[in-house]
């Protein structure tokens, strides 16, 4: 997929230096996962393309852990901020943020946390020295209420200017493709909670664009062809 990036608190020096391995490896991730896609069941939207967040955060944990990526376990005294990260290598903690926007600090105060304790936490090799963070655009026609980069953009760069939080953090948005055309997998689950597709096949898919968002991202429309 389509990416941009954005960085805060050293970020970019981090990752273009001592962390250029493991930004290298998170952007093969990142280009070799191709766009999911499943059908909306809001009201008004039944059955018109949107984002798949579960498909999405399966693909990249998949790809990640083919690059020796490995799930992290949050400690003990931070369980309230949840039980994991999707994935963490060397010093780089990584989170495939695609739920509700409230969830985004959760993520980066938990990190904060162990930054701050200079701790290595299994099956990291060293202490926490960054976070990498990956969300969508708000291009793509999604859920309601679910974060996106545009959106996690404006928030991290306030409490970053305000010096609250010390953690480098790197913000990648998932992009539509400029294209009109475009391939994606088309995933539909028995259930509205379910966790696997019950059918998944990859289908194309013309790309029209609306007027822009709050933060400037144009809205995006999916039909199959």
């Amino acid at each position: 997929m389509e990416f941009e990036v954005r960085d805060f608190n050293g970020s970019k020096e981090f990752f273009g230096g001592p962390g250029a391995a493991r930004w290298q490896e998170l952007g093969e991730v990142l280009h070799g996962t191709r766009a999911q896609l499943q059908p909306s069941d809001q009201k008004g939207k039944v059955g018109t393309p949107i984002f798949d967040p579960k498909a999405t955060n399966a693909a990249l944990t998949r790809h990640a852990g083919n690059l020796g990526w490995a799930r992290v376990s949050v400690p003990a005294d931070l369980r309230a901020f949840g039980k994991d990260w999707d994935a963490g290598k060397g010093s780089v903690l990584a989170e495939w943020q695609f739920s509700n926007y409230p969830f985004l600090w959760n993520n980066i105060i938990r990190s904060e946390a162990v930054f701050q304790s200079g701790e290595t936490i299994n099956p990291l090799t060293r202490e926490v020295e960054a976070l990498v963070i990956v969300t969508k655009s708000g291009s793509f026609p999604a859920s309601n209420s679910t974060l996106y980069f545009e959106q996690a953009n404006a928030q991290i760069d306030t409490v970053t200017t305000l010096g609250v939080f010390e953690i480098p953090i790197r913000l990648v948005g998932l992009m539509v493709p400029a294209a009109t055309r475009i391939k994606a997998d088309w995933n539909e689950y028995p259930a509205r909670y379910g966790r696997e597709a019950a059918v998944t096949n990859e289908r194309d898919f013309l790309v029209s664009r609306g007027r822009a968002g709050q933060y400037g991202n144009p809205s995006t429309r999916f039909e199959s062809i």
